[in-house]
């Protein structure tokens, strides 16, 4: 196995869009600085569970900091994007994720919804969203009956 680097022109630097390397090569700094932060007092040899709050944490943390405009809505979004596509057994909306995001919505209303769920909450509102605005919910056979009977009208009115 070879162990030269890839030519210039295809590194991955220069696939990526400068401005977007710039602020990559910033929050990978930044993510640094925050997990020495992060990791000061845990134990000398970290279970895996020892390391996952504060890495998590500290991503996220390193997010809002960044000078991207992100904010913890827009983290929850995708969060909730990302479960969706992990969790559920089909991509396609159908009454029982419907019946999940009503009863989610209702905890979110009486404020007893908790992060967790908040992001399931937005997984499956993304996935009724990507559903409503799919084309096979145009509802075209009607559409297409309009418009037969517009150009009826139309060739009517052109005739008369």
């Amino acid at each position: 196995m070879s162990s030269e680097m890839p030519p210039e022109s295809e590194s991955t630097e220069n696939s990526i869009p400068g401005g977007v390397h710039e602020w990559i090569r910033i929050f990978i700094k930044n993510l640094e600085l925050n997990f020495s932060d992060a990791y000061r007092g845990l134990p000398e040899a970290p279970s895996q569970s020892d390391l996952e709050e504060p890495a998590i944490r500290t991503i996220i943390l390193t997010l809002l900091e960044s000078d991207s405009r992100i904010n913890m809505e827009s983290i929850l979004e995708i969060m909730g994007q990302i479960w969706a596509e992990h969790n559920t057994q089909s991509t396609e909306w159908n009454a029982k994720l419907n019946q999940r995001r009503f009863e989610l919505i209702d905890k979110e209303i009486q404020e007893k919804i908790s992060t967790a769920e908040s992001i399931e909450l937005a997984g499956l509102t993304n996935l009724m969203r990507k559903h409503v605005d799919s084309e096979e919910n145009l509802p075209m056979k009607g559409a297409k009956e309009l418009h037969r009977k517009l150009l009826e009208l139309n060739y009517k009115d052109k005739h008369h």
